[in-house]
Parts: C-alpha cells; sequence; structure tokens
C-alpha cells in the first residue's frame, strides 16, 4: 500500500469520526425524568422586582429583594401580596427560598407581616420563618409568634393567615390579652 493510500484512508476515517460525532451532538436526546423538580437557568439579579399573576390573570403578589441567586433564593425581600386589594399584606423578610412554580415562598431570618384596614391600627405579626402559599392564599408557621395591633399584644407557636380573607388563626400557646 503506497504512502498516499495511507493518507487517503486516514484522512476518510477522520471525516467520518468528525460527521458522527456532529449528528451526536445535533441530535435530540430524550429528557430524563428528574422526579418533578425543574432545572432553573443560573442568574444572578440586583435590585430584583417581578410581579406573579393569579389564576385571574391580575397581579397576585409583587416582590422586591435586594439580591436574587442561581438557587432562587433572596434577600432583604419586601413583599405586597394581592396587590389587587385595597389594603394588600406588607411581608418583608431577611432571607427567602423561592420554589420554582414562583407561588410556594419560604421565608425566614425575621419576617414581618403587615395588613392595614382603614382606620383600625395595623395588624403586624412577626415570627422567625413563613411558608407562604400564594396559589392557596395562606401563610402559616410553627414558629413562635408574636401579634401586635395598637395597644394589644398577643404570643402563641404556630399561625395560620388567610391571606385573603385577613382571619390569623393562632396555633397553641396562645398568651395575652386582646381586647376590643
Amino acid at each position: 500500500m503506497s504512502g498516499r493510500s495511507i493518507l487517503s484512508l486516514v484522512f476518510l476515517g477522520a471525516a467520518a469520526l468528525g460527521a458522527w460525532s456532529l449528528q451526536n451532538a445535533l441530535q435530540d436526546t430524550p429528557e430524563e425524568d428528574s422526579g418533578g423538580e425543574a432545572e432553573v437557568a443560573g442568574f444572578y439579579m440586583i435590585n430584583a422586582s417581578f410581579v406573579s399573576p393569579g389564576a385571574d390573570g391580575r397581579p397576585l403578589y409583587r416582590l422586591n429583594a435586594a439580591t436574587m441567586r442561581h438557587s432562587v433564593s433572596s434577600n432583604r425581600i419586601d413583599m405586597e401580596y394581592d396587590q389587587a386589594a385595597e389594603s394588600p399584606w406588607v411581608v418583608t423578610a431577611p432571607h427567602g427560598e423561592i420554589q420554582v412554580d414562583w407561588q410556594t415562598l419560604r421565608l425566614d431570618g425575621g419576617v414581618r407581616m403587615v395588613f392595614e384596614d382603614g382606620d383600625a391600627p395595623p395588624i403586624v405579626l412577626d415570627t422567625p420563618d413563613v411558608l407562604l402559599e400564594a396559589s392557596e392564599h395562606r401563610a402559616s408557621t410553627d414558629s413562635d409568634v408574636s401579634l401586635n395591633r395598637g395597644e394589644h399584644h398577643v404570643t402563641a407557636t404556630g399561625m395560620s393567615v388567610d391571606l385573603k380573607g385577613g382571619l390569623v388563626r393562632l396555633e397553641s400557646r396562645v398568651n395575652g390579652r386582646f381586647l376590643p
């Protein structure tokens, strides 16, 4: 076999290998089931702000965060829940984790929830952490809670809040005096 023939065979083999590699790179491969978890593309935002729509298409909540990272975690959260209402809940927290569906938020580091209703003093709830389920209009915690309204002060362990109806339910170890 001549040197020219060998060189031609090497060239044809390299071309075939290159074509095969290119075809494999361009070919769609079926995605594996990740058990219901979606992968989020990486990002880092400063002074992030977004509005999440409710089922009716109207704004359900507006969330402002000093920083937001790839893991969908945020720092210095300032959130208005149900902006269409006359008096939306205002929720602040130093830190939070937002699920990929943008409907479930885990806030922690000292959460404050404030509801103002007309001329009455605002309802102020303070707790270390809250699970906020936006599509269910519910916020809850198993941690200690402090409820203040004007001069009235009540403490408890655990709470459930109906964000649409404005109903706060204290779960256990309720202590305080709340006179109308």
